[in-house]
């Protein structure tokens, strides 16, 4: 019986039923789980979440976060997916509001594309803790008394370990986005978590100048964020006011005074005389504290500085340095960057 023909191939076709069957039961098994790992939210909170993801956080630790707070029951799921979708190597770092309604695939494309967010922060390299806190005021943000007030409140300082009076110099330049929900203390803690991100990543491949702090690197990086705009001259820069350090000279740096005169932009001869601790001109070493909020390349420039015997320089009013080693050269590239005005 067993060697009939008919026999044989009806049990392959039963054979073969079975196995489709079990595909199909394998397909359905396998769209059910995923559509409940990826749609469906937990039971749990009714009402909105503010969720922060940190500058350089891993996606597996945002997916189990996520977990945490009961926004998807799977995460092993939505790893998967995310890998699978590449969505794990490209999530934006933010303060994001995640609704009851939304989907844990949902919230991960938000995550990857950014689109959950309320207020669009810009701070440009340069900015004082003044400009930043009008900046937040006009968003909404609080008011800028309040915000003013919160950035040189020494146990939030101490919170935020920021080794200085105020948060000026320590809030890095980016653009960030925030839910209408940011207070003024998320929106810091933010911003100097981004500085560290960036401060740490520098400074892991760099030599620190001997002798200097971190504050007084920032406070340096200030200044020289203000001198030159141009990242070719800032290790240039940096190296000469580190020179002048060195060998006990004043740093006699305009930006410093102008912030003396809370941001007045035109100098005369008198304003260089002012009694202010910032007033470099008149009183030798850095400032008390950075003057504003530096960059990347401000930052590289000061852990980074291009040796160089240069003592002074000058702008030549096309962007550019004109650098000298005496007096006597800094004197004449004066007289020629008047010549041409």
């Amino acid at each position: 019986m067993t060697g009939n023909p008919l026999w044989k191939l009806l049990n392959m076709s039963r054979r073969r039923k079975f196995v489709v069957a079990a595909g199909i039961l394998m397909a359905l098994f396998f769209l059910f789980w995923n559509e409940r790992a990826l749609l469906h939210r937990p039971s749990g909170p009714s009402s909105s979440l503010v969720f922060h993801v940190l500058p350089g956080t891993t996606f597996r630790s945002v997916v189990f976060e996520l977990s945490r707070e009961g926004v998807t029951g799977y995460p092993d799921t939505l790893l998967f997916w995310g890998e699978l979708l590449g969505i794990d190597t490209n999530i934006h770092a933010g303060v994001y509001e995640i609704s009851p309604e939304m989907s844990p695939f949902k919230v991960l494309y938000d995550l990857h594309n950014g689109q959950r967010y309320f207020y669009r922060l810009t701070v440009p390299e340069g900015f004082t803790m003044q400009q930043v806190a009008r900046r937040m005021a006009r968003l909404g943000i609080g008011t800028e008394k309040d915000i003013l007030a919160l950035s040189s409140d020494p146990a939030f300082l101490q919170e935020e370990n920021i080794p200085s009076t105020s948060l000026e110099g320590f809030l890095f330049p980016d653009t960030y986005f925030l839910p209408k929900e940011a207070s003024a203390k998320d929106v810091f803690q933010m911003m100097v978590s981004r500085f560290r991100t960036v401060f740490q990543s520098i400074r892991k491949d760099s030599p620190r100048p001997p002798g200097f702090t971190e504050k007084d690197l920032v406070t340096l990086a200030s200044i020289v964020q203000k001198e030159t705009g141009h990242p070719k001259d800032m290790a240039i820069v940096a190296s000469i006011f580190i020179n002048r350090l060195n060998r006990h000279m004043k740093l006699q740096s305009d930006p410093t005074v102008i912030y003396a005169l809370n941001g007045r932009r035109k100098l005369h001869s008198r304003d260089l005389k002012i009694d202010s601790p910032y007033n470099t001109y008149r009183y030798h070493g850095l400032p008390p504290t950075p003057i504003d909020n530096p960059g990347r390349e401000a930052l590289r420039a000061v852990l980074n500085p291009k040796p160089v015997s240069y003592l002074y320089f000058i702008s030549d009013k096309h962007g550019s340095q004109i650098y000298s080693d005496t007096l006597g050269g800094q004197d004449k590239a004066i007289r020629k960057v008047f010549r041409e005005q």
